[in-house]
């Protein structure tokens, strides 16, 4: 046990060039505490991006089901694998309509499967890195419209409740995963929109992620 007692004091003495006490609780659990809010680091590390749907959508109005309105694939190369950690999800109606409505972001990650064709999509940095716009042949390929094979769509966050102004913008809403959906290499993120009309309103939707190293378990 001392050896890794040593191990991380020394680790968490290399930021400040300053030995830290480690101590425990009552039943001998190692007590730590942030030191900056959560995802700093990795957002510090520059692998940070946000992507959204640059066309509006008519959201489903039901359970999704093959359509995927917007669609992330993870092209990484086998040299340099990467995994997609989905951090938040996010959704904006740009156009609702003169009744009562209510409306879901739903989510999944395909099994591996064909790459879409890429639709060109901006990424953008989460740390002040010149934006991205996604290319076949890129880590990531971004499509919209297209059809998937379901694989346990599910809705992520709270539904949003609209009223009844008609024709005007304002509805927005995220829900955090919190890396609770993960991407690998040669699989996808999909999401839509889901609610109870699905004519008249118009939505345009996106994820936050981070492209990270990261080897997965194998069943």
């Amino acid at each position: 046990m001392a050896n890794i007692f040593q191990m991380l004091a020394k680790l968490a003495s290399s930021n400040t060039g300053e030995n830290v006490e480690l101590k425990g609780d009552h039943s001998g659990a190692l007590l730590v505490s942030h030191s900056m809010p959560k995802y700093s680091d990795l957002t510090r590390r520059g692998n940070g991006w946000t992507i959204k749907t640059a066309t509006a959508f008519a959201p489903d109005a039901a359970e999704p089901a093959v359509t995927a309105r917007l669609e992330l694939f993870n092209n990484s190369s086998s040299a340099q694998p990467l995994v997609m950690v989905i951090k938040d999800l996010f959704a904006f109606q740009l156009l609702a309509t003169a009744a009562t409505q209510t409306y879901a972001i739903w989510a999944m990650v395909t099994t591996q499967k064909v790459a879409p064709t890429n639709t060109a999509l901006v990424m953008a940095s989460l740390s002040g890195k010149t934006s991205i716009t996604t290319v076949g042949g890129g880590p990531i390929l971004s499509a919209i419209d297209t059809t998937v094979i379901a694989n346990g769509w599910r809705p992520y966050g709270a539904v949003q409740a609209w009223g009844t102004a008609a024709a005007t913008p304002g509805n927005a809403w995220s829900a955090d995963v919190d890396g609770g959906l993960i991407v690998p290499p040669g699989c996808s993120f999909c999401m839509t929109i889901a609610g109870s009309l699905a004519t008249a309103s118009t939505f345009r939707c996106g994820v936050t992620f981070y492209l990270e190293p990261m080897k997965l378990a194998t069943v």
